[in-house]
């Protein structure tokens, strides 16, 4: 931003003396005098009044300091802005996440970072994982919170944790007894042809969570007796919980909601059947600091959001 002119003006009348101002702006006497005159005529009006060597401004002048200061503290707002930002002391991050893994994973991080890193703006966007998608390619998002299946060319990532894709069972089902346990895991296992004939609530074609249900079932023969399709994980362990069929969870979902009636969680008898959550950012993109800041705060929370 260039304010010489307001700067010369306002200098000229804090001072009051053509030679005094030119010193402390470092010009000489006569180019200020000419620079003065020469506005004082584009404006059509004199800004001071001279009196000897003294310069009093005019009623138009006052008017013009009124306004040139505001415009010379917004200068030094915007430079010390600039000089933060160039120190990665201020900035600005826009945060994407699903609205059910954000209402419980977020709140957390976001409080910690706000402590560690008070003068970042941290926006968050909450969609489903196409509007988030879009919005990351158009360059509206810094960051998304995301499973590593859904990750694109043009994106880098940092793993945050690991979770279970889950099997949840009414209670009363027989199939519980089919169970196994499992050294060093909170779940027991239950192999994936048990489904086989069962009712199934499964999520809709949109969703990640029903590419990995379709995979499952594919991979191992299994076909159910009846299929219902529901969107809300919430509603469909509830489902389960009143015994109208099994559904799927993952984990982190699982152990942050509270329902009244209980169901058993287990884990698939799977190939590879924990599933990586990240953190995307833009890829071959140097960080900031401050982005590198919420990157660990967020993988710092990541195994906590899982022991709760």
């Amino acid at each position: 931003m260039d304010l010489r002119e307001q700067k010369y003006v306002c200098t000229l009348a804090e001072l009051g003396n053509l030679t005094r101002a030119a010193e402390r702006l470092y010009i000489s006497q006569p180019a200020l005098s000419i620079y003065i005159t020469n506005l004082e005529k584009n404006l059509g009006t004199p800004l001071f009044d001279r009196s000897g060597k003294k310069f009093t401004l005019t009623y138009a002048g006052e008017q013009y300091v009124k306004r040139a200061e505001k415009m010379l503290e917004l200068e030094r707002e915007f430079n010390e802005e600039i000089e933060k930002i160039s120190r990665e002391t201020a900035g600005r991050i826009r945060l994407g996440i699903s609205q059910r893994r954000g209402c419980f994973f977020l709140p957390p991080v976001i409080a910690e970072y706000e402590r560690r890193w008070p003068e970042i703006d941290l926006v968050i966007r909450e969609g489903n994982l196409t509007d988030l998608g879009e919005m990351f390619k158009n360059g509206e998002l810094d960051m998304i919170v995301l499973n590593r299946i859904d990750v694109k060319e043009n994106m880098d990532t940092e793993l945050l944790f690991r979770e279970e894709f889950l099997a949840a069972v009414p209670v009363c089902h027989e199939i519980n007894e089919k169970s196994e346990y499992v050294p060093g895991s909170r779940f027991r296992k239950l192999k994936p042809e048990y489904l086989n004939g069962e009712v199934l609530i499964l999520h809709t074609a949109w969703q990640s969570s029903r590419k990995i249900e379709d995979a499952i079932l594919r991979q191992h023969g299994v076909t159910p007796g009846k299929v219902r399709v529901i969107r809300s994980m919430e509603t469909a362990v509830q489902m389960a919980a009143e015994g109208l069929g099994i559904t799927f969870i993952r984990e982190a979902y699982a152990v942050n909601f509270h329902y009244r009636k209980p169901v058993n969680y287990y884990i698939l008898d799977i190939e590879r059947h924990k599933r990586d959550v990240v953190v995307a950012f833009k890829k071959n993109g140097e960080l900031p600091a401050y982005m590198k800041g919420l990157v660990e705060i967020l993988k710092e929370f990541g195994q906590d959001y899982l022991e709760r």
